[in-house]
């Protein structure tokens, strides 16, 4: 099949429910014949007098102008004869009815064989519908007839090629259906083209060795590229015999005709059946044509290789770091070392194209596939590694990896994630391995792991993003390392609508921040960046952040955790105190006496008669109260401090290092402020604060502990700015522009 779809409807092209849908030309009558290409029945057509037999298709199909069509029929005698022709015509049409036609183009007439065989290749044509042209009409013709003779047409068809869509190359010129005219013959090569075997359609190009050495073929017409961009061609080949070298390759040449550089990739194809071989590269400075050159190198005279369906087209940006020849499997194993396995290129599985990645597990060690040269990364950047992967059709695990290298290639970090597909056992799965490149690295090497396979297991893998994005989040101290500020990225990753944040300390126990819309547990997802700041995060404990994100549950999507940091703890007496929902409160102040903290019984007692001892009855014991003086030196002091108080919101307290305390939620009782001093003038105050332990208070984030309108005027340069950059209040509030 030559077309991708048949413009013609199906009563039309295999004349299975009659003939109706033509109409005969001059010279003819039409009958529905019972010989046949395929099905029972094909369309009759018998000459009244000697000469030409022809049928128009009724109704016209509609066809869109600048586009490439392609048409053909399948012709035989129904009672041998020698000196016919076969054809087939397209004609325009700027309308469905009436009107004369715009133009018309027809095949190269096929000489049918004085037999009553099917003829193929049937007549091809391959035509670009013109200016105006809306619609088109197929005419099959038959020449050469005695009066009462007859023929027969069959599969007939007008559409677009069945080529590589994405091609700069023409369908002719992909696989010489019409003509070898795409193509020239180079150093110690001829040109053909030969309907013996085929990839698609009826012809294939023919390449025939001069001598032993590179037989060359190129195309006729090089094709326009841009500099800077990526560009890969190949062509299905079958060699002679397996063992000889063929070599793809893109020569890329200035305006003025003179070649800059080469680009090419040397295959192995083996023989009895199509092997697609390509190569890729990047357009250089200057660019502005390429030609696709194939050369297969012959070891004597007379050696055949047959090529079909070539292409040369522009590689879609992806934000990959590594080239179309490494992420894609499509030209070849160069730039990954595989260890622990064999590496083939496979076409047992294909995510995109025709190939994936196939590794076979010899059971010595953990298989790994390794990029084999790091790729630059800018610190402070998300990067990922996001590959397709099949896996077994059992549950597996398997390890990304990113390492992070210095300057003098050490690694100062490696990132891992496990994934398993337990519900995912068929087809390919998405996993997404991302990080933040850490401060000093200026480059990442990535590795895809599978950890003490036994000998045989069968792993694909194909599309291999090296990139910018992903999900991740960055974790920094604020200015008065007090909290941490979280910067997250890739919310939006996959179309995830929810994402959700923890804290993580080292037991394990995770604490969903406190956000603006609620704890970050379950968050809607309306942007693909957040920020938001951990205020309540303790001091001198190592923490971890984990954000997932997901759609229907929380563990259906993606996952990242930071790495681990640590808030300085407080060396002096000063006491954090922060208020929970309204951090632009929060405070440090002196601590001159702990509290002597007791926790009331909950219990009664009951004399019984008759017996010596009571019985009591207990509850759980009230939470700890008790009274903290702190002291302050200067009105300003004590003035942030009543600021911090006057709410009556619960309180978050903090202790300096050393003093064997454990950070607590207050309320806030009686505050009594005494002067140290009867001196009027002396402003130094104590404080004596009744407290009460509480839990952990409801309630949404308000408001920044140290962002003002200052700098959302420092962000932007006018309030338009501003409403461009920020979709909603919030990102004002916390910085994060809108996307």
């Amino acid at each position: 099949m030559s077309v991708s779809s048949n413009l013609l409807p199906d009563a039309v092209a295999d004349l299975e429910s009659g003939i109706t849908g033509w109409t005969a030309g001059s010279n003819t009558s039409l009958f529905s014949s019972t010989r046949f290409w395929a099905g029972a029945k094909s369309l009759g057509m018998t000459a009244t007098a000697a000469g030409t037999v022809s049928a128009t298709t009724t109704n016209r199909v509609a066809v869109a102008a600048g586009t490439t069509y392609t048409a053909y029929a399948y012709f035989a005698n129904l009672v041998a004869a020698a000196g016919r022709t076969g054809n087939v015509t397209v004609t325009w049409y700027a309308a469905s009815t009436g009107g004369t036609a715009i133009s018309s183009v027809s095949a190269t007439a096929t000489t049918l064989a004085n037999a009553t065989a099917w003829n193929s290749p049937p007549p091809i044509l391959i035509a670009t519908a013109p200016a105006g042209a809306n619609f088109a009409t197929v005419t099959v013709t038959a020449t050469g007839l005695t009066a009462g003779a007859q023929v027969a047409a069959d599969g007939i068809a007008l559409g677009t090629p069945n080529a590589f869509t994405a091609s700069l190359l023409d369908y002719n010129t992909a696989g010489c259906e019409v003509s070898t005219g795409g193509w020239v013959a180079g150093t110690n090569a001829t040109v053909a083209r030969t309907s013996t075997i085929s990839y698609e359609g009826w012809w294939s190009l023919q390449i025939t060795a001069t001598a032993a050495g590179d037989a060359v073929a190129s195309l006729a017409s090089r094709v326009p590229v841009t500099p800077g961009a990526e560009y890969s061609g190949f062509t299905h080949v079958q060699p002679p015999t397996s063992g000889l070298g063929f070599i793809v390759g893109l020569a890329w040449y200035d305006g003025a005709g003179t070649l800059i550089s080469t680009t090419s990739y040397t295959h192995t194809p083996a023989s009895g059946s199509w092997n697609r071989q390509g190569v890729s590269g990047r357009a250089p400075a200057g660019a502005t044509t390429v030609d696709l050159i194939l050369r297969p190198q012959a070891t004597a005279a007379g050696q055949v290789w047959q090529c079909d369906q070539a292409a040369v087209f522009m590689v879609p940006a992806t934000g990959s770091l590594i080239d179309y020849a490494m992420y894609s499997a499509e030209v070849g194993l160069d730039g990954w070392i595989v260890e622990g396995g064999t590496f083939t290129q496979s076409r047992d599985h294909a995510y995109a194209e025709y190939y994936s990645y196939k590794l076979v597990a010899d059971g010595t060690a953990d298989m790994t596939m390794t990029l084999a040269s790091p790729v630059a990364v800018t610190a402070g950047q998300a990067y990922q590694l996001a590959p397709r992967v099949i896996v077994p059709g059992f549950t597996q695990v398997y390890v990304a990896e990113l390492e992070w290298l210095d300057a003098t290639g050490e690694i100062i970090r490696t990132t891992s994630i496990e994934w398993n597909n337990s519900n995912h056992l068929t087809g390919w799965t998405a996993s997404t391995t991302a990080d933040i490149a850490p401060p000093g690295s200026v480059s990442l090497r990535a590795r895809w792991r599978r950890k003490a396979p036994p000998a045989g297991e069968v792993w694909f893998l194909d599309n291999v993003m090296i990139g910018p994005g992903g999900l991740a989040a960055l974790a920094t101290p604020t200015a008065d390392s007090t909290a941490i500020q979280l910067t997250l990225q890739g919310l939006t990753l996959s179309g995830q609508t929810h994402w959700g944040l923890w804290r993580v300390t080292n037991d394990g126990v995770r604490t969903p921040l406190r956000g603006y819309v609620g704890d970050t547990d379950t968050i809607t997802t309306t942007s693909d960046v957040a920020a938001i700041t951990d205020y309540e995060a303790p001091l001198g404990t190592p923490l971890t952040y984990i954000v997932k994100t997901w759609t229907t549950t929380v563990n259906d999507g993606w996952y990242y955790r930071t790495p681990q940091i640590t808030l300085p703890p407080r060396d002096d007496s000063g006491v954090v105190i922060k208020d929970p929902v309204l951090p632009a409160r929060n405070t440090i102040v002196t601590a001159s006496q702990l509290p002597d903290w007791q926790r009331s019984a909950r219990q009664g007692s009951f004399a019984i008669r008759g017996r010596a001892r009571p019985i009591v009855i207990s509850d759980v014991r009230a939470s700890r109260t008790g009274t903290l003086v702190l002291t302050t030196e200067t009105t300003e002091e004590a003035t942030a401090l009543w600021w911090t108080l006057e709410t009556g919101n619960t309180l978050l307290l903090q202790w300096p290092a050393g003093w064997g305390l454990t950070d607590v939620y207050v309320a806030v009782g009686d505050v009594t402020e005494s002067r140290i001093s009867t001196y009027a003038g002396h402003s130094d105050r104590s404080w004596s604060i009744a407290l009460t332990e509480v839990d952990r208070p409801i309630g949404s984030l308000v408001g920044s502990a140290n962002r003002t309108w200052q700098d959302v005027a420092d962000d932007n340069a006018s309030f338009a700015e501003l409403a461009a950059s920020a979709t909603t209040w919030l990102d004002v509030l916390t910085g994060i522009r809108g996307s």
